[in-house]
């Protein structure tokens, strides 16, 4: 990236960042300097303390708070070819054989009782050869209650339901293939969302950029619209949760990049996704299914996958998440990026049919604040005519911490 532009986006970043902050020092100038920790846990003064400032009678600032990431985890796989796994990566995403996979600082404020300020920027794990690596999101939403709300800025592109689910969140280590293989990016754009609409109703529209930068989009490329209308049907219900939602992707330029290095945007013309959500007591099953209209010499591809999950106390939680993908033609199911395709042979890492198959423990110490994460993982992929055949398994032990 041209080292001037760069700087440029840079500056832009910082201050809007800075923005929050001039905001939280007018509503703060006549607040005593020493800040109460809250009552309860220790855990709970601990991650207080990320909150500066919180007023809810202050008509110009009610919150100002730092906010953070850091998610480390350790792989091993293993097939007939070898070994592969975090030890892997690259050096600079890496500490020792642990990855380092999201490290993250940022800012979050709301004010005037209607605007909220969100931004994360990564980190370099090794603090080299800079501290800031790129903006991860930052942006602006306003909102007068759930019905409406308008948030202009970067953020990563939150199509099918797992996808919408927080990285701060998620149960398990990766996310399902097919939703990886449409994954757009952080990208900049607008969009409108509400929810409880009629009783239930919810939906979201957006419209991006579908350049893939590590700041802000240059808009040389297409557009990805995204499209999304639910319905929350708990009441007609025994369940303390019933949704159900429909996802639609569009992306006027497929595959669209700018050259050697960047990251392209997926080549696939038009996505849907159909989910639907069930909880009841310590049990939670979410199911979904996926289509891509491949484009740029893709096939079309099509998958299902299911996610139960149980607490078996109030800190202990065991998942799954089952997957099966399979492409209307050659080689258009990809194996994980992240470690499987690094088997040492792995061949030309597609296929026509994947499955997979997931169960993990989590332990939460202090909610999705702060939990570890482990994990064991089986993954077929059937070359095809490809010879792309893999059979493998792989386990994780990780962190995650956020605030």
């Amino acid at each position: 990236m041209n080292i001037m532009r760069s700087n440029k986006w840079v500056t832009f970043a910082l201050g809007m960042q800075g923005v929050a902050m001039a905001a939280a020092v007018a509503g703060v100038a006549e607040i005593p300097a020493i800040r109460q920790d809250p009552a309860g846990t220790a855990y709970d003064r601990i991650w207080g303390m990320s909150t500066l400032y919180k007023d809810e009678t202050n008509p110009l600032l009610q919150e100002f708070a730092i906010q953070g990431q850091l998610q480390t985890q350790y792989a091993y796989g293993s097939d007939d070819t070898g070994h592969f796994g975090s030890g892997d990566m690259l050096d600079s995403c890496r500490w020792g054989d642990v990855e380092v996979r999201r490290f993250r600082l940022g800012l979050r404020a709301r004010m005037w009782h209607s605007l909220k300020f969100h931004s994360l920027v990564d980190v370099n794990p090794d603090f080299s050869p800079t501290f800031y690596k790129g903006i991860a999101e930052m942006y602006l939403s306003y909102s007068q209650g759930d019905a409406f709300a308008f948030s202009v800025g970067k953020a990563e592109l939150k199509f099918t339901r797992e996808q919408e689910i927080s990285s701060k969140e998620i149960l398990t280590f990766e996310r399902s293939q097919l939703v990886n293989q449409f994954y757009g990016g952080e990208l900049t754009g607008a969009w409108v969302s509400g929810k409880g609409i009629a009783g239930g109703l919810l939906y979201e529209l957006g419209v991006y950029g579908n350049d893939r930068h590590d700041e802000w989009t240059d808009f040389d490329g297409g557009a990805m619209i995204l499209g999304k209308v639910g319905y929350n049907y708990t009441l007609s219900t025994p369940f303390d949760l019933a949704q159900v939602e429909l996802h639609y992707l569009h992306n006027t330029d497929p595959g669209w990049s700018e050259g050697a290095g960047s990251l392209a945007s997926p080549k696939y013309g038009d996505c849907v996704a159909v989910s639907n959500d069930l909880t009841e007591g310590r049990f939670a099953l979410m199911t979904e299914a996926f289509w891509g209209d491949g484009e740029v010499g893709r096939p079309d591809v099509f998958g299902v996958s299911v996610m139960p999950s149980w607490s078996l106390t109030k800190e202990l939680q065991a998942v799954g998440l089952f997957e099966l993908a399979w492409s209307d033609g050659d080689n258009g199911v990809f194996l994980p990026t992240r470690y499987e395709a690094k088997s040492p042979g792995a061949g030309d890492k597609a296929g026509d049919r994947l499955g997979s198959a997931y169960l993990g423990l989590n332990w939460y110490l202090y909610g999705h604040k702060l939990k570890l994460m482990s994990g064991v993982k089986y993954t077929y992929l059937d070359g095809g005519s490809g010879g792309g055949d893999f059979d493998g398994w792989s386990g994780w032990v990780g962190l995650r911490l956020g605030f």
